[in-house]
């Protein structure tokens, strides 16, 4: 998978929606932090330690995505 792929599957993955674990309101992944619990938070919800979605989808496995699993069937 070359980095244009990487890149385009990054950001369908980032348009997921979660619910934040602090007040509860659904946000797009690409919005959120990453808790050291694996939990997810807003700007307003979330403290110090946590990463927000830029940094931690770096380290993704982009392949095992289901976004990735698409553009192979």
């Amino acid at each position: 998978m070359d980095e244009n792929e990487k890149t385009a599957v990054l950001e369908e993955f980032g348009k997921r929606a979660q619910r934040c674990f602090g007040c509860f309101i659904a946000y797009h992944f690409k919005d959120m932090y990453l808790g050291e619990d694996a939990s997810y938070y807003c700007e307003y919800c979330k403290d110090d330690s946590m990463f927000h979605f830029d940094q931690f989808s770096k380290v993704l496995d982009v392949s095992k995505l289901r976004e990735a699993q698409k553009d192979e069937d």
